[in-house]
């Protein structure tokens, strides 16, 4: 992909690798964190590295987390705007297929490790005010991503570099017609290990 080769944000390019080489939704993406990644030098050389999915980041109003009542929901991420009218939260995905264990690219680890490194720096170096959330997708400060994030700053490589209009979705969607085709039609070896897969 023409686009990965230029594109100098190193969130997106890691966005844009976990999400076609995963088939991950955006939310999934987002909701990603640290001890449901296995990115060993061991798990690297055999072959089995992995990110386990079991959750999901979302933008959601204020009135439907009271609504919730704490139902599937994970963490409520503290916002700086007491005016908003929405709140960011951790939650567990909608069906239990969602829940899965997918096998990664060592290209894709390798950019996991780097990310890895860099976030321990940063946080070794800010000490206290950074907000360990133990996301993988985070700011400098290690606060949660926004899905406009990702959005924006891939249509400003699309818009700069004159590209076919797509949106960030059609990269999970381009994965898993691939897989399907590369697989033969079986949707459980797009799906990866669902149901009672467990993080190790």
């Amino acid at each position: 992909m023409y686009a990965l080769s230029v594109c100098e944000d190193e969130r997106l390019k890691l966005a844009i690798n976990l999400s076609f080489s995963c088939s991950l939704r955006l939310g999934e993406l987002l909701g990603l964190t640290w001890d449901c990644v296995d990115i060993s030098h061991e798990a690297i050389e055999e072959n089995r590295a992995y990110v386990f999915i079991n959750k999901e980041s979302q933008r959601i109003r204020k009135e439907s987390l009271n609504a919730l009542d704490g139902k599937d929901v994970l963490l409520v991420f503290p916002t700086n705007h007491k005016k908003n009218s929405t709140v960011r939260i951790l939650k567990t995905p909608k069906t239990e297929s969602s829940v899965r264990k997918v096998f990664i690219p060592r290209s894709v680890a390798q950019y996991l490790i780097e990310l890895k490194q860099e976030q321990d720096e940063i946080k070794a170096a800010l000490g206290n005010e950074y907000h360990d959330y133990n996301l993988v997708m985070a700011t400098t400060f290690g606060l949660p991503i926004g899905d406009s994030y990702l959005r924006n700053k891939m249509q400003d490589i699309i818009d700069e570099l004159g590209l076919p209009d797509v949106v960030f979705h059609s990269l999970r969607h381009t994965s898993v017609t691939y897989k399907l085709k590369l697989s033969g039609g079986d949707i459980k070896a797009v799906q990866g290990d669902s149901g009672h897969a467990q993080a190790d």
